[in-house]
């Protein structure tokens, strides 16, 4: 018992994180219709940045997670102003859209070799300690991570659903067109949506760093594992992407312990399940992306 109940905790811990990474994707699909694949560089950023502020200035992590999540939210509004913009205007926007995420992919996945180097990073000493609680080993930054995790959660869900930046996001995701003849920009909410899903890409990673090593791969690793979560629960939906993110959090905590490098492929084969009778996922509505 106490091996599944360590087993669930991890998979919380992963999980809640993945729940951040999807949710801030599933934003972007759904208002923008931009099929971001350079996502996952984002969340690379913010943790290298969240590491080169502690280390490089000796501040306090919060410090560096600030500014990593204030970087990776001008990374993304310079994007969409100067990239995304324009390119929502041309037709088989879909197509061109994809070509620009890929280029703003290769750029970052390059820049962070040439200003960080190659070698793997890490912020020790953040949090520290752990304890035991019914034959359950709890580390600290794990638990700190938990914590951090549900924390944005709700937060992100109370701005989506309360506030009149939420109405205007899930207006423009439900018809542009119309919610411009209710007074909305819908230039300025795409706008404003890349800029806050790149930003809880940043905080993602910047959450993870004092937990786990920093690698300039982690982005591309990252990617796969998020579309598929969105996928899961449905790519116009911000509670699948909660739901996904805890699923697969789950898969690979449990998988990994009893089938090894095998539970990846048992996670592809449920997913793959699930969108064969659900086309779209779990909690979603819809799948037209401007194709």
């Amino acid at each position: 018992m106490s091996v599944i109940m360590q087993l669930a905790f991890d998979g919380l811990t992963i999980g809640l994180i993945y729940v951040i990474l999807a949710a801030g994707l599933v934003l972007i699909l759904s208002v923008t219709e931009i099929f971001f694949v350079a996502y996952g560089q984002f969340y690379m950023w913010g943790a290298y940045i969240t590491w080169y502020v502690v280390d490089r200035f000796q501040l306090n992590y919060f410090a560096g997670l600030a500014v990593a999540i204030v970087a990776t939210l001008v990374f993304g509004l310079a994007g969409y102003l100067l990239i995304f913009m324009r390119m929502q205007r041309m037709e088989n926007r879909f197509l061109i859209t994809i070509t620009g995420a890929l280029g703003i992919s290769l750029i970052l996945a390059q820049a962070v070799l040439v200003v960080f180097g190659t070698q793997p990073k890490s912020i020790p000493g953040v949090f520290t300690g752990a304890f035991d609680v019914g034959g359950v080993h709890i580390e600290v930054k794990k638990l700190a991570l938990i914590g951090m995790g549900i924390l944005v959660t709700l937060a992100l869900f109370w701005i989506y659903e309360r506030t009149r930046v939420g109405r205007a996001m899930r207006a423009v995701a439900l018809n542009a067109d119309v919610a411009a003849l209710y007074g909305i920009n819908p230039r300025f909410v795409y706008l404003l949506t890349m800029g806050i899903g790149c930003a809880l890409a940043g905080l993602a990673g910047g959450l993870l760093a004092p937990a786990y090593n920093l690698s300039s791969g982690m982005g591309n690793n990252v990617i796969a594992s998020v579309l598929l979560m969105t996928m899961l629960g449905g790519m116009d939906s911000l509670l699948g992407a909660v739901v996904g993110g805890l699923i697969v959090g789950q898969i690979l905590s449990f998988g990994q312990y009893y089938t090894g490098q095998m539970s990846v492929v048992y996670l592809f084969l449920f997913i793959g399940l699930v969108i064969y009778f659900r086309p779209n996922g779990l909690l979603g509505h819809r799948t037209d992306m401007g194709v």
